[in-house]
């Protein structure tokens, strides 16, 4: 029979959720010779020195992410000669992260591997990691597929006379996404630090964004992100268009494991699936919601007076009939306090709130 099912079915407004969960952690995945396995730096000033200190090229790379204010940042390392990235993939499906990058050295083939198996990860669990990458099209909102338009060996970012490659920026996105508020976007965030990159046309960079790529952007007084997207580029009922930006997406992503973890510790096996305990849960849940739409004390996520809850009673009538109920004579209320021996099921109706990104104004001169 396996575990219960709690199937969180998402269109573009059809969400349920619970309690918040905790944003802004890095993963970061390095092979070096020193500090193999797991370790959670809460700050710069907790990565390794003297004898222990990674390599001067990861030390950078870890200093670099927390950089964008992460919560935290967790480390897996591996040995340098490790074939692959099977060993960390194996620890970061079971340990949260909002953003994941690969080693500053990490190949093309180790990029796409990454989309692979963070592709799986989000279809088999609750698990919501989103991975940065230099130069991986990965068609998802699980990759962030990071750019620097005209970007050659050659001609390469800079921070004074430090040149980077695009993977050596990666912690730096990464940091960044994980400290920004959920109100916000990460679009036209600077990085004070980079000093050039590589000229280019304006539609040089909207072809690189609308091609699914985070890219940088020189506004003439700074070097900032083009525009907060990931790689989705494939949308339709479920990946929906504005599922491309990476503010929209991680709210979503936050509210699925929210109502899954939630559900999981304070509900299954808890009550007993009456009437009044489905509506004790979706009363649970309106209030969630409501603390996350844009009223006064709200989180601002979603538009105020989007959210609604409810019994799904077309998914309750079938399962009814499922199980050999006829229901042709029953009322809508008689569905709703059937008995649907293990299963619950709910639908509903949130909003998500974007930021302020293209401005249009028309003055009229008199």
């Amino acid at each position: 029979m396996g575990l219960p099912d709690i199937v969180i079915e998402f269109s573009k407004k059809a969400v349920t959720a619970i309690q918040s969960g905790a944003l802004g952690i890095v993963g970061v995945i390095l092979k070096d010779e020193k500090n193999s396995g797991a370790m959670i730096l809460r700050g710069i000033d907790e990565i390794p020195t003297g004898d222990s200190a990674f390599s001067a090229e990861n030390t950078a790379y870890l200093e670099r992410a927390f950089m964008g204010a992460p919560t935290k940042v967790i480390v897996y390392t591996m040995a340098k000669a490790a074939e692959d990235y099977n060993e960390a993939f194996k620890y970061f499906a079971s340990h949260k992260v909002n953003y994941l990058v690969g080693a500053p050295d990490i190949t093309a083939d180790e990029a796409n591997k990454m989309a692979t198996w963070v592709k799986g990860i989000r279809q088999k669990s609750i698990r919501r990691p989103v991975i940065v990458v230099p130069d991986t099209a990965g068609d998802s909102r699980a990759v962030i597929d990071f750019d620097v338009v005209n970007y050659t060996d050659e001609d390469k970012p800079k921070a004074g006379e430090t040149e980077f490659t695009k993977a050596q920026l990666c912690s730096r996105i990464a940091g960044i996404l994980a400290g920004l508020d959920l109100r916000i976007s990460a679009t036209y965030k600077p990085l004070a630090e980079i000093t050039y990159i590589p000229s280019a046309e304006d539609d040089e960079v909207d072809a690189a964004i609308d091609a699914g790529k985070l890219v940088l952007y020189s506004d003439g007084e700074r070097i900032v992100i083009g525009r907060g997207v990931n790689s989705l580029i494939t949308t339709g009922e479920v990946e929906t268009e504005d599922l491309k930006k990476i503010k929209i997406s991680a709210i979503q992503d936050l509210i699925e494991e929210d109502i899954y973890s939630t559900i999981n510790s304070s509900y299954i096996g808890n009550y007993s699936n009456s009437y009044d305990n489905k509506c004790l849960l979706i009363t649970a849940i309106r209030g969630y919601l409501r603390g996350l739409e844009a009223t006064e004390g709200g989180k601002g996520y979603l538009r105020a007076g989007s959210s609604t809850v409810e019994i799904n009673v077309a998914k309750q009538k079938l399962y009814l009939e499922s199980i050999g109920v006829d229901t042709s004579d029953m009322s809508e209320q008689e569905i709703k306090e059937a008995n649907t021996g293990s299963h619950v099921f709910l639908k509903g109706t949130i909003s998500i709130l974007d930021a302020i990104e293209d401005v249009d104004i028309f003055i009229n001169k008199e």
